[in-house]
């Protein structure tokens, strides 16, 4: 293996460098934009070392909001579990935290969702001829995905209440957890007196 080998290896290393930063400087100028990407491109090594860094600081040191929200879900799995007798049930215990950990994940997902720049990078890519509304489509369609699962986890949670409807302990943790959540929907059918199951779980997709 030659020099030629060896330089050629190295750019090529530092080609998705630079094909990655130019999509972080598609606001620069022509001139600008170039430079730089040549320069990654070039310095890869060093901005490998850059980037393997902040990925490690971010995997090991989660943001706080991650965290407060990680702490809220993962309170009211614990409270609510706590006010039922799951020993010796491990079918029933991993029902009952897929279904309350469904419905407090998807409560907070639809409250704050997520809206990543690499949506509209990839129409960028496949040079659609309107990214911007190509990424506002496919966010509204994701949208009202996450809407659709959460009606369907807010039934299960309300059914999982009227099925523990002599558990008040579990009630009174339940509508804490939905003003927690600010899940006016769930709140207003967990406090509902006299219905049955059914009329409950209907209340909520009203």
């Amino acid at each position: 293996m030659d020099l030629l080998d060896l330089a050629i290896i190295y750019l090529a290393c530092g080609a998705p460098f630079a094909v990655q930063y130019s999509f972080r400087l598609k606001d620069r100028g022509p001139a600008e934009k170039s430079a730089k990407c040549i320069l990654a491109g070039l310095a890869w090594p060093v901005f490998a070392v850059i980037w393997l860094t902040d990925a490690f600081k971010r995997l090991f040191s989660p943001t706080p909001a991650n965290t407060e929200t990680r702490q809220l879900i993962d309170g009211i799995r614990e409270s609510l579990e706590a006010s039922v007798d799951l020993s010796g049930r491990p079918d029933a215990a991993f029902e009952f935290r897929r279904t309350v950990l469904r419905w407090a994940e998807l409560a907070v997902a639809v409250k704050d969702p997520t809206r990543s720049p690499a949506v509209s990078d990839i129409w960028e890519i496949t040079e659609h001829s309107r990214p911007d509304l190509a990424s506002a489509s496919y966010i509204h369609r994701e949208t009202r995905l996450i809407d659709a699962h959460f009606e369907a986890a807010r039934g299960d949670l309300i059914n999982l209440a009227t099925s523990l409807k002599d558990n008040i302990d579990f009630r009174s943790r339940a509508i804490t957890a939905a003003k927690l959540l600010n899940d006016d929907r769930t709140l207003q059918a967990l406090t509902k007196d006299g219905d049955s199951g059914s009329a409950i779980a209907a209340s909520a997709q009203v």
